[in-house]
């Protein structure tokens, strides 16, 4: 009998230790606990408002909550950016459209992860613009045909819709001179002459039209309304070996992009933090449109167009050219 009880005060006490486990989810290795790791991540950007959403999300702690420590490295064009992503210096990139999709068709290991910023919906709203010189006698884009024509990159987002807009008014490209200049160089060159017309973004649209200058046509917004412009892409090798740290990247930049679209007022303020625009052009500028979803129909739209004025050979797949996301 006395064994018995001892039996029977064994099995009570196991009993209890498996509710005990049950009610806590089981035993939990100690590691579980460990706080994770933050990762310091370096993101190219170029210093205009459509980068804002990014230094919003740092500032509003959407990418500490997701473990990361984002370093932004601000570069002076969308190739050097690209050429740091592949290179394998950079982490994370914010590039054009355009510029993007011709570094694929040449086999360069980059990939879309997120949206950047796109066109507005409507003209009215538009924050880019082809313009030309208050005293140019130019009224229409029909008679931009045998001008020259100023665009921040040869074959680059500004380009591509430049010739979207062109041939939609019945004007050959390949009629028209294109030269590189930066946006803030644009302004000056269009009032001095050295050329007929602008390819130009905000603030730079409505400082030109301050001073007279005549907008022709939405530039964008003129292309496809909505279009996306840019997006957020990275190196296919880094996707591969980091899922996890791309998927929390993504997590954060979507959660900014939707912050920055609902709060326009702390976009302007962190705008002044970055760039060298004056708060008083800040406070009235027309801001990009932002949004967390990646428009693949846009991009197939854009690749379609680069294939006709013959930028590309072939088409891509625009699944080679999206990250679908990690595996599960």
């Amino acid at each position: 009998m006395a064994l018995m009880h001892r039996f029977i005060r064994l099995f009570a006490a196991a009993a209890l230790g498996l509710v005990g486990l049950t009610l806590s989810g089981g035993a939990t290795p100690a590691s579980a606990h460990t706080k994770p790791v933050t990762r310091t991540v370096s993101v190219g950007v170029l210093p205009i408002a459509d980068v804002a959403p990014l230094y919003l999300g740092i500032k509003k702690g959407f990418f500490a909550a997701q473990h990361l420590k984002i370093v932004t490295h601000q570069l002076q064009g969308g190739a050097a950016v690209a050429s740091a992503v592949v290179g394998g210096s950079l982490e994370f990139g914010f590039g054009a459209m355009a510029n993007i999709i011709l570094a694929k068709s040449q086999n360069l290991p980059v990939q879309f992860v997120a949206n950047g910023d796109q066109a507005a919906s409507s003209a009215t709203n538009a924050w880019s613009g082809i313009l030309v010189g208050a005293k140019s006698g130019i009224t229409s884009i029909s008679q931009l045909a045998g001008k020259t024509i100023a665009s921040n990159a040869l074959n680059g987002e500004n380009q591509l819709a430049l010739d979207a807009v062109l041939m939609a008014n019945g004007v050959a490209p390949s009629s028209v001179k294109v030269v590189v200049l930066g946006f803030p160089d644009m302004p000056a060159a269009l009032a001095s002459g050295a050329v007929d017309a602008v390819t130009e973004v905000e603030p730079f649209v409505s400082a030109i039209e301050a001073h007279g200058g005549v907008l022709l046509s939405p530039l964008f917004e003129g292309m496809e309304p909505s279009a996306t412009v840019a997006a957020y892409f990275a190196n296919t090798n880094f996707i591969k070996a980091q899922p996890k740290l791309v998927e929390r990247f993504v997590t954060a930049i979507n959660k900014s992009l939707s912050y920055a679209q609902a709060h326009p007022a702390e976009v302007r303020s962190i705008i002044l933090t970055y760039t060298q625009i004056p708060s008083a052009v800040v406070a009235t500028l027309k801001l990009p449109i932002w949004g967390s979803t990646v428009q693949k129909k846009s991009i197939q739209f854009q690749e379609n167009l680069m294939l006709h004025l013959g930028w590309i050979s072939k088409s891509i797949p625009v699944s080679s050219l999206v990250w679908s996301g990690p595996r599960r």
